[in-house]
């Protein structure tokens, strides 16, 4: 049965559209055919973090004008097979956009829902970063979703500094999805190359962890202190220190 997914930000800038791209892009990796729905309509942001920018030649709103099929609609990621992206650039209907995610339910394992189509899934994830002044937008954010008809609410704790963690200077992941109230479903590791386009090995590394927490094959989260511990973890948190 696919599973349809709906990635939420506790707030702006907490990096969902990221997650949800690539999330998918780890589990078009663990061979499921998977789609993201770009919920943006009006500046594509997933068709970005994904590298499709200007490669789509429909979009959603296409659909609603009567102009294409949804799956005319779908563009094919070109070095991910299993990946595959849906944009609704210029959609002006909620309701179209959870239209076409029922019907391309049958075609794929996973469909991730970049903050749309709310109504179509069962399961969602409150994307947040760690820090103390993010606590309250992220309950707020798990309640509203339960509130609204959603079964199975989790967290992602993303752009944490493990250094920071390590030094007790921000709270650990754990704690964060303790304070919350919401089990804890993937931890990512800050990483200032994302908006450039690229990723630190590491960070692939975590959404791999995340992808196979979320299919059963893993109880683990990505551990984000580990590479600050040890001797080379001191160098590490003194070269930061200096920065």
């Amino acid at each position: 049965m696919t599973q349809v997914i709906h990635i939420s930000g506790a707030k702006g800038g907490a990096g969902a559209t990221t997650c949800a791209v690539k999330l998918g892009l780890a589990l078009a990796k663990e061979g499921e055919r998977t789609l993201v729905v770009d919920g943006d309509c009006k500046c594509a942001d997933g068709l970005e973090a994904s590298g499709l920018t200007g490669l789509n030649v429909y979009t959603l709103a296409d659909v609603e004008e009567g102009a294409c099929r949804v799956k005319q609609a779908i563009l094919q990621h070109p070095s991910s097979p299993n990946l595959y992206v849906l944009p609704s650039l210029d959609c002006k209907s909620g309701t179209t956009i959870e239209r076409a995610v029922e019907e391309c339910k049958p075609l794929f394992d996973f469909i991730i829902c970049d903050g749309a189509a709310q109504a179509a899934c069962k399961k969602a994830i409150v994307v947040s970063d760690p820090y103390h002044s993010s606590i309250a937008a992220a309950k707020r954010r798990g309640a509203e979703l339960a509130d609204g008809g959603i079964a199975e609410v989790t967290l992602i704790v993303n752009k944490v500094n493990g250094g920071l963690v390590f030094d007790g200077a921000i709270l650990t992941p754990q704690e964060f999805a303790s304070i919350v109230r919401l089990p804890l479903a993937g931890v990512i590791p800050e990483d200032l190359n994302l908006p450039l386009g690229k990723m630190r090995a590491a960070t692939g590394k975590a959404f791999d962890v995340t992808a196979q927490l979320l299919l059963g094959k893993s109880k683990k989260v990505y551990g984000v202190i580990k590479p600050y511990s040890g001797v080379r973890g001191l160098i590490k948190r003194k070269m930061r220190e200096r920065v």
